[in-house]
């Protein structure tokens, strides 16, 4: 009878954790499309530095970027800051990636909005005693490194989740891997200290050369610290993502096409708001880089127009990005001359 019970509750326990979903995400990077390696799937496209190029993923069908020395991606993750302080404080952020070689540095975070600094989380190349670092751990000096080491030409599924003031995780496909058997999270970090997100952050990127190249299929990032079953249920890099809550801010529909376009001087974007809250519209440039900013106020449900001159803008081709509600609707408009 006990066993009969031991086994129902796994059972109830396998079920519940197969129908449980992670928090939507708040971006989400896939580089399956060869022609634009900084399309986003989620969220604001991502601004490449050096010479990043497509090559085969871990699997048929799941392209990735190789990253070599130097170059890499600013993030623009439009999370608003949390936490309790003025960075982002509370976050979740992933990577699917592998190493051509072991023994030899590799940068995946630079929480700055500056590429000068040292970055915020590695790969070692080298021991270090003084901080419990062996060679292929994953960490930096504030954070300490994982007791557990990576290898070379192996796809991982990393997730990094972070809420400054209270812990600090990372698992790899799933599992937490601590830094030794006492501590398994990493060092505890202050809000707004070292590890709080500025509005653009740098992956990839290190400002004292340690960023060897590797290989990325995915990046995606939270605005919360996501759980540990969270993190099982991610998996690794071959886990088909069916448990993540749909992201409501992907749509169309709120925003119409504007007219006239193309632009030359005056145009119109009707566009309906579904609940009363604030309405702000975007305007960025093919690389992603937000170029104006339209704060249209309070709006209560109804259709409306944004009257937008475009006299301050280049000739070329914008996306306009309406956000309202927590979701987030995307026209295209050219501007000529």
């Amino acid at each position: 009878m006990k066993k009969t019970l031991l086994s129902l509750v796994a059972i109830l326990a396998f079920v519940g954790f197969a129908n449980a979903q992670v928090p939507a995400r708040a971006g989400w990077w896939k580089f399956d499309d060869i022609s634009d390696l900084q399309k986003a799937e989620v969220g604001e496209a991502l601004i490449a530095t050096g010479n990043i190029t497509s090559v085969d993923g871990p699997s048929v069908g799941n392209l990735a970027v190789e990253v070599p020395l130097h170059s890499y991606y600013e993030m623009n993750h439009g999370i608003a800051p949390n936490g309790g302080g003025t960075l982002v404080n509370e976050y979740s952020i992933m990577w699917d990636f592998t190493i051509p070689a072991t023994e030899t540095w590799y940068s995946f975070l630079e929480t700055a909005a500056t590429t000068s600094d040292d970055a915020d989380l590695f790969i070692a190349a080298s021991a270090n005693s003084g901080i419990a670092r062996v060679p292929n751990s994953i960490g930096t000096g504030s954070f300490l490194y994982t007791a557990n080491t990576v290898a070379a030409d192996t796809w991982y599924r990393m997730l990094l989740t972070i809420k400054n003031g209270e812990f600090a995780m990372l698992y790899i496909n799933g599992e937490l891997w601590p830094v030794s058997a006492d501590l398994q999270g990493f060092l505890v970090q202050d809000v707004d200290g070292r590890y709080g997100l500025a509005p653009a952050i740098f992956i990839f990127q290190d400002g004292d050369g340690d960023d060897g190249t590797l290989k990325c299929s995915e990046i995606s990032i939270w605005d919360v610290a996501l759980t540990a079953d969270e993190a099982l249920a991610l998996g690794d890099v071959n886990t088909v993502q069916t448990g993540i809550k749909t992201n409501k801010t992907a749509n169309t529909s709120d925003l119409m096409p504007n007219y006239p376009n193309p632009v030359a001087h005056n145009t119109i974007f009707p566009y309906q708001v579904q609940k009363s809250g604030n309405v702000t519209f975007r305007v960025l440039d093919q690389t992603g880089k937000v170029i104006d900013v339209v704060n249209a106020g309070v709006k209560a449900p109804g259709t409306y127009n944004l009257n937008y001159n475009s006299d301050k803008l280049s000739k070329g081709i914008y996306s306009v990005q309406m956000v309202a509600d927590n979701r987030t609707s995307v026209r295209k408009m050219v501007v000529i001359r």
